[in-house]
């Protein structure tokens, strides 16, 4: 295995096999970050794209100060909280926009066809992050880093440009603000609650949600525990959706870029 600082050395003096090393090694993380943050696939890709070139043509000024994947993180977290206002985020304004769409059905709540238990995981992942939209993406971003993530408040800080105290206050507000609203809502974070995954699941398919055959979630993720409904803890629901895969070969899609001779030292 060659270390990741032998592969920028080489890759910054025009090496293409050590840059598509070092591209393979950072994509996984960096679509991941993108999933949660943006929710939907295709805005997630994009953005992996555009992050990855951003990694690319500034590799140069990598420094060493930091780890490589905290260097690659700050890229990325400040491409994504400078997006455009995406979709979603239009639509789940607040979270007391998103408990009444909890409460609303377009369709029947049987669903009992074979594929149920693949389309029930699918919108209970589909469900968590969209609440994340919830939050403002300066919260929704430091969720991410320090809940999902499990990054050090020090790193985390350095990630967002900020200091570990402010990093650790906003986790601990997007915390109680998100476990507020999973306590009073979501079924599988508290049983009591009425709402069930399984009784959504031909809503959703009515409103364009989950379509069959092209699931945002479910077929690209790593690990999957099928204890979710045992789970209590904000970190644990989180995190139980394990790690997301793209079909997509960022490396053959930045072969035009490798060609134009953009990354020098």
């Amino acid at each position: 295995m060659i270390e990741e600082s032998q592969l920028i050395k080489e890759s910054l003096k025009g090496n293409r096999k050590s840059l598509a090393a070092l591209i393979d090694s950072i994509q996984e993380y960096i679509f991941n970050i993108s999933l949660r943050f943006l929710w939907d696939k295709l805005d997630a890709e994009d953005a992996t794209q555009e992050i990855l070139v951003k990694v690319i043509t500034n590799l140069s000024k990598f420094q060493h100060k930091s780890k490589f994947k905290t260097w690659v993180y700050r890229i990325a977290t400040n491409y994504l909280i400078n997006l455009k206002k995406t979709e979603v985020e239009n639509v789940l304004v607040s979270f007391d926009v998103y408990a009444e769409d909890l409460k609303t059905f377009s369709a029947p709540k049987e669903y009992n066809l074979p594929d149920k238990e693949l389309l029930e995981k699918e919108l209970k992942t589909s469900c968590t992050l969209a609440m994340l939209q919830c939050l403002n993406r300066e919260h929704r971003l430091t969720f991410i880093l320090g809940s999902i993530l499990k990054l050090k408040s020090n790193v985390g800080a350095e990630i967002t440009n900020t200091s570990p105290a402010n990093f650790r206050k906003r986790l601990e507000k997007s915390r109680k603000v998100l476990g507020g609203f999973l306590n009073k809502n979501c079924g599988v974070y508290n049983p009591d609650n009425a709402c069930r995954c399984s009784a959504r699941i031909n809503t959703a398919l009515k409103c364009g949600r989950i379509v069959k055959g092209n699931l945002n979630f479910v077929d690209k993720v790593e690990v999957y525990n099928e204890e979710m409904e045992e789970l209590g803890s904000i970190s644990e629901l989180y995190q139980n959706h394990g790690s997301f895969k793209s079909k997509t070969n960022f490396i053959d899609k930045l072969n035009e870029l490798l060609q134009s001779k953009q990354i020098t030292q």
